[in-house]
């Protein structure tokens, strides 16, 4: 379903798909809690998805933390990788120490002067950042779909009852006419 998710063009549509498979992946986890395969899967899904709309960063630090202390037979890559996006989890909702204490160790441990400058370079960031900051949190796609859809539904209320007092005054002033008509008659 994330797959699915992924190739929609129409968002909600996106939004609805991506959804279900997380509820999907997330009901797995509720039944096999231990199982670092399905850990992996849904940590590596909730990484790729824009945490202003899904909120899922916390699932990722808890899935890959999970994952990383199993001892799993992970390769090197996928141990490296899994660490590294750590790091970036932690660095997306302010836990600045947690990610220097991630990358810290990943700079210690590659041998790849590549890897390395990119990590130096996230380290950099981070100097002089507190150990945990405050991130403003960014409204979730459904927040902000039901606030659009109370702001129609209300300019859609105030604007019928605008109507329906210009009806109502309309009226007034014709019934006051035929009354003066009345009188004069």
């Amino acid at each position: 379903m994330l797959l699915i998710a992924r190739d929609k063009t129409k968002p909600l549509e996106r939004l609805k798909w991506a959804k279900n498979g997380l509820k999907l992946l997330d009901k797995a986890v509720a039944a096999a809690p231990n199982d670092s395969r399905i850990r992996y899967l849904r940590g590596r899904s909730a990484y790729r998805l824009p945490e202003k709309h899904f909120q899922r960063t916390q699932t990722v630090i808890e899935d890959y933390n999970f994952v990383l202390n199993q001892e799993v037979k992970l390769g090197s890559i996928d141990y490296t990788r899994l660490s590294y996006e750590l790091g970036e989890a932690y660095r997306r909702i302010g836990r600045n120490e947690d990610a220097a204490r991630c990358w810290t160790k990943l700079e210690q441990q590659t041998q790849d002067p590549e890897f390395k400058r990119l990590l130096g370079q996230k380290l950099q960031l981070l100097k002089g950042k507190p150990a945990v900051e405050h991130i403003e949190s960014n409204e979730s796609i459904t927040s902000m779909l039901l606030k659009r859809t109370a702001s129609a539904a209300g300019t859609v209320f105030l604007d019928w009852v605008e109507e329906n007092k210009k009806k109502e005054e309309r009226r007034e002033r014709k019934r006051r006419k035929k009354e003066k008509k009345r009188k004069r008659h």
